[in-house]
């Protein structure tokens, strides 16, 4: 597998549009505080900068884990528990068919390519291994969660982009 994957040093990751990565504050202001307040699997936060105006970090909090963008599904997944990388994409592959149950997450509006870190770092600090750079088609989505489990203990939680509005 050629996934590339981000991980939290223990709270939430986040998503912002990358071109306004650069005015998340992540620990330096409110901006983490904020994110770590999110309950549940996902959640919307504004953020702003004084001279730049609002923005929203899409907070993929609840269960710090290693997270990836798998494009044939349009979800980022997290990594609960795997052998490895091969067996775990290979449960979402054959499970994501046959969730019963999605938990309805945000609307968000997607302009152009989202940049997923830990919403710990100012998002000028991002390192590029600290850092994954997602292409979702602009439009507006609801973001739904489903946990996909195998009967040999590997599970992932899936957030798929839903698209609502073209």
């Amino acid at each position: 597998m050629d996934l590339a994957w981000v991980e939290s040093e223990g709270g939430p990751m986040i998503a912002v549009e990358e071109s306004l990565r650069h005015l998340w504050g992540g620990y330096a202001n409110t901006d983490y505080e904020t994110a770590c307040a999110v309950e549940g699997p996902a959640g919307l936060v504004p953020f702003e900068e004084q001279s730049a105006g609002p923005g929203s970090a899409l907070v993929i909090g609840d269960l710090p884990a290693p997270t990836t963008f798998m494009e044939e599904f349009g979800a980022l997944v997290q990594w609960i528990a795997a052998s490895s990388e091969v067996r775990l994409v290979d449960v979402v592959r054959q499970g994501i068919g046959f969730v019963d149950e999605w938990e309805d997450g945000p609307v968000v509006q997607v302009n152009g390519r989202l940049a997923l870190f830990d919403a710990a770092l100012p998002g000028t600090q991002a390192a590029a291994d600290e850092l994954l750079l997602v292409d979702v088609e602009p439009a507006v989505y609801r973001l739904r969660t489903a946990d996909i489990e195998s009967d040999t203990g590997t599970c992932a939680r899936v957030h798929r982009f839903d698209r609502l509005i073209k």
